[in-house]
């Protein structure tokens, strides 16, 4: 697949315009070469906030040209010198100079592959290739730049800073057919500014083709702030077009990683302590914060199904404690006393004298129902006697486990993050408090856990919102560890090791191309020009959260057939056709709240640009009340 850039007919249509003309000019910036900038005045902000440049550079830079383009006016130019710029006072003592903008601004461009491709075609098929630029830097700085991205030799560069006329007047392409004895009709102009570009070259009797602009990635905000802007930009400037991989490399990648960077620095505020991530949603972070910090750290193989054999042998006082705990460990939904007992760890058939087998037991709400709670109550004193041998055994496993792994006082623990059940378990389990580390967080975090012990990366700690939670289960799965999950552990060669559970397929490869999506953009960026910058998290969190709001159709065709675990095993959103549902209209309703991304699963269905989303929220609205 091609990646960013003009597209294939719009390469073709440039050619085509060009096969009658000896010559072809170009336009740089914007058409040939793109920044990763948001807009060409960041370069000055993001020189200042990686070190290029003191502080007081930008607004200084910025009041220095505007000053040299007062003087150029008064003195009856249209353009300046990019050393006439650095002449004025305002730089002066500010760190900046013209070669340290050089070598920032040759960092930040990159060159659009199509373009380039077009250009060295044109060459080998014997056009006269031209650069014609507004532009303060001098013709070989230009011709420089382009020769770094790839571009073949000019035969010959016009900028305005050398002749001090500029595009949109048409003076500068007049002075340019004068120079090169061209006529107007031999020559096809490539830019991509109407005011400056199509009408100054129109001013001057030569054809021009606009490109497009630049297109941010899907899902992206608007940014008008350099840091956003610059990490939007360098998006758009490298992102696939895939969509599995552009989810992994454009949504995911930013916000994985700038939890990563979250991570060292709230790492530094706790030295000598352990920082250990948990399985299986946090193994990809913890090999971006790896790669990040050269760190060596824990991965600790537990589930809240692998901690409950332990659990369930601590005491269960009538309020709170283990009991509580116990009940937000076991699957929130209303399932059998076969299945919850099978799920605590006791072998298949086991249960208390008495208990009927397909009694229904809901754990939904809080506070547990009665029946519910004494149920639990009677399965941890039938762990005591005989038919819990197995049980005994895992809990036995489990603290061996918890000792090997280094669980302790102090111990960071890095996870996804929902209500801290996994934190408070090992709390419980290990007699110790711990600090917790959240990408995000729902209201039950800090009702159990102080703030101070349970910090989340997302929303500044506050409950997160409805989307984060609609689209959680699939970014559980997107981010996660291929293996099953930890449903156990046994003694191997000495050592206590996790047993895991059947993994979900993953067929089409979609999960697999999503995490290598994400691993590309953290080491495309940390080989970029940014890559001193902390990466923001509030742009990359909006993105996330309007791609699970309104996905495109391409990405929900490449998601919508994984499953993923939910308290079960659910399919994501994998809607049978039009027809069928017109035939049976109640497998609608069942299949839509089987769904785990609602949104995916009506635009896979219907195929059009509805407002699914505000669909959602009004039966969400409704359902809560």
């Amino acid at each position: 697949a091609r990646g960013w850039g003009m597209s294939r007919a719009g390469c073709a249509a440039l050619s085509r315009a060009a096969a009658s003309r000896p010559a072809v000019a170009f336009d740089v910036f914007d058409t040939l070469l793109f920044r990763d900038t948001a807009r060409p005045e960041d370069l000055f902000t993001l020189m200042e906030r990686t070190g290029a440049a003191a502080p007081g550079f930008a607004a200084a830079r910025r009041e220095a040209e505007a000053s040299a383009r007062a003087a150029a006016r008064a003195a009856g130019r249209a353009e300046v010198t990019l050393d006439e710029i650095y002449a004025r006072p305002a730089v002066a003592g500010r760190g900046g100079a013209p070669a340290a903008e050089l070598a920032a601004e040759a960092a930040v461009l990159r060159a659009d592959p199509a373009m380039r491709e077009l250009v060295g075609a044109l060459r080998r098929a014997g056009k006269r290739l031209y650069v014609v630029s507004d532009m303060y830097l001098p013709a070989g700085q230009v011709a420089a730049l382009l020769r770094k991205a790839g571009y073949p030799e000019w035969d010959g560069i016009f900028v305005s800073s050398e002749y001090g006329v500029q595009k949109r007047s048409g003076k500068l392409f007049r002075l340019f057919l004068q120079q090169t004895g061209l006529r107007a009709s031999q020559v096809l102009f490539v830019g991509n500014d109407k005011r400056a570009d199509w009408c100054g070259a129109a001013l001057a009797g030569i054809r021009c083709m606009l490109v497009p602009p630049r297109r941010m990635p899907a899902h992206w905000p608007q940014e008008n702030r350099a840091e956003p802007g610059a990490l939007a930009a360098f998006l758009a400037n490298r992102c696939p077009q895939q969509p599995a991989d552009r989810l992994g490399y454009a949504l995911l990648g930013p916000l994985l990683l700038a939890f990563a960077q979250w991570l060292q620095r709230r790492r530094a505020e706790h030295p000598g302590a352990k920082m250990v991530f948990l399985a299986r949603d946090m193994q990809l972070v913890r090999d971006l914060y790896t790669d990040e910090t050269g760190e060596e750290t824990g991965y600790l193989q537990v589930s809240r199904r692998s901690l409950i054999p332990a659990l369930l042998l601590r005491p269960l006082s009538e309020t709170g404690g283990a009991l509580a705990l116990l009940a937000d460990a076991l699957p929130r939904q209303r399932l059998t006393a076969e299945t919850r007992a099978a799920y605590a760890g006791f072998a298949p058939g086991a249960l208390p004298p008495g208990v009927e087998p397909g009694a229904l037991y809901d754990f939904r709400t809080r506070p547990l129902p009665a029946d519910s709670a004494g149920f639990l109550r009677t399965l941890a004193a039938f762990a005591k006697g005989a038919a819990g041998a197995p049980v005994r055994a895992q809990a036995a496993l489990t603290r061996r486990y918890l000792r090997e792994q280094g669980i302790g006082a102090g111990t960071l623990l890095v996870d996804i993050g929902s209500g801290g059940t996994t934190q408070r378990i090992l709390e419980e389990l290990t007699g110790a408090e711990q600090q917790g580390f959240y990408l995000a967080c729902d209201a039950r975090l800090h009702a159990a856990l102080p703030a101070a012990r349970a910090q989340a990366f997302l929303f500044g700690g506050r409950p997160a919102p409805l989307w984060y939670w609609a689209g959680q289960p699939m970014l559980e799965r997107l981010i996660s560890d291929p293996a099953g999950p930890t449903n156990s552990y046994a003694e191997t060669a000495g050592a206590v090791r996790p047993v895991f559970g059947p993994a979900l397929p993953d067929s089409a490869g979609a999960v697999a191309a999503v995490q290598a999506g994400i691993r590309a953009f953290a080491e495309s960026w940390r080989a970029g020009p940014w890559a001193a910058l902390a990466l923001p998290c509030d742009a990359p969190a909006d993105a996330w959260l309007d791609f699970v709001r309104a996905p495109r159709a391409d990405e929900a065709d490449a998601l919508g057939e994984l499953h993923v675990e939910d308290g079960g095993t659910w399919p994501l959103a994998a809607p049978r056709s039009l027809g069928f549902y017109a035939a049976h209209p109640r497998a609608l309703a069942r299949d839509l709240a089987a769904a785990r991304w609602k949104t995916g699963f009506l635009t896979r269905l219907f195929r059009l640009p509805l407002p699914y989303g505000a669909l959602y929220e009004r039966a969400k609205s409704r359902a809560e009340r």
